[in-house]
């Protein structure tokens, strides 16, 4: 049983600012009696974020966690060779001084929109050597060979938050940069868009590529992991409150039921209990040990209070 947080803790002067009042007395348990375990460093610029690392058990170069062939591999279309992309239609919002994504997942799209879009974007993506398949309403796949080593910024760096940093630069990713605009042409006037601006819903005005890439011929088994996403929100609005009470709740629900199990003692055999928290710049894992390594480093942890580790995140 292991739980990953992402933005356990939230760069933003409101959320940092309610970091020292924060409450969080499961966590505390867990951290009293779980000892610190691995540890993954990041960076602000990195197009991978630490949790997606974590997850992959940091097998990937940043960038190119292959997410896409990943989720390909369990569908009848996939060919082991190929290299797939994720592709996530988008509205983006042009400001004085920088472009904005509105999150995919408010853009309420409807299957049967999805499905006309991609039939609309298609014939564009083909003349690239690039194939779109339909996953899901706001998630697609693309596979051609010009995905193979390109190196996109995960979803998480964008979604309501400005991409100009994070559109990709280097000469492989001309076409994309290309095909955005093309879409953006294509989409202005198609009826879909005309049918959600009359009814007040956001349009589809272009797409974000990520999680491209080849599987390797042996790839790492994903961390067999629960991802607690509800802090990622607040956060980047630097919404403290709402993200004081996302913590709170992920607190008193999956947390506590961590806590339980690890009173417990868990069942035989079983996979160790651990939790994962991710800030920007460090993911810090707490695993549980053996009752005889238990004895030794139980009550080490015992006065450092959640607000100042997370701090370190």
């Amino acid at each position: 049983m292991h739980l990953v947080i992402p933005c356990a803790t939230a760069p933003g002067p409101q959320c940092q600012a309610t970091l020292e009042r924060l409450e969080l007395p499961q966590l505390r348990t867990l951290l009293r009696v779980l000892p610190p375990a691995n540890a993954l460093y990041g960076e602000d610029e990195d197009l991978s974020p630490l949790h997606e690392r974590v997850l992959s058990h940091d097998a990937f170069a940043d960038g190119l966690i292959p997410w896409a062939a990943m989720r390909a591999a369990n569908l009848p279309l996939f060919k082991p060779s190929a290299a797939y992309g994720l592709v996530n239609p988008c509205h983006l919002t042009v400001h004085a001084d920088h472009i904005a994504m509105q999150d995919p997942a408010r853009l309420g799209l409807m299957e049967a929109e999805s499905r006309a879009l991609l039939m609309a974007m298609q014939p564009y993506f083909l003349e690239d050597g690039l194939t779109l398949h339909w996953l899901q309403t706001d998630t697609w796949l693309v596979e051609g060979e010009a995905l193979r080593g390109l190196a996109t910024a995960s979803l998480e760096r964008v979604r309501g938050q400005p991409v100009d940093r994070w559109m990709p630069r280097q000469d492989a990713a001309k076409l994309v940069r290309r095909l955005q605009n093309e879409m953006q042409m294509l989409l202005y006037t198609h009826p879909i868009n005309d049918a959600r601006v009359a009814r007040g819903a956001p349009m589809v005005n272009s797409f974000w590529l990520s999680g491209t890439g080849d599987l390797p011929p042996n790839p790492v088994p994903l961390l067999q992991a629960t991802v607690l996403n509800a802090l990622a929100a607040p956060a980047l609005r630097d919404d403290a409150l709402a993200w004081a009470q996302a913590w709170q709740a992920v607190d008193a629900g999956p947390l506590a039921e961590l806590a339980a199990a690890l009173k417990n003692n868990q069942t035989p055999g079983a996979a160790p209990i651990a939790v994962t928290l991710c800030g920007s710049h460090r993911a810090q894992t707490w695993r549980q040990q053996p009752r005889s390594l238990w004895r030794r480093l139980t009550g080490v942890f015992d006065a450092t209070r959640p607000a100042t580790i997370l701090k370190t995140l």
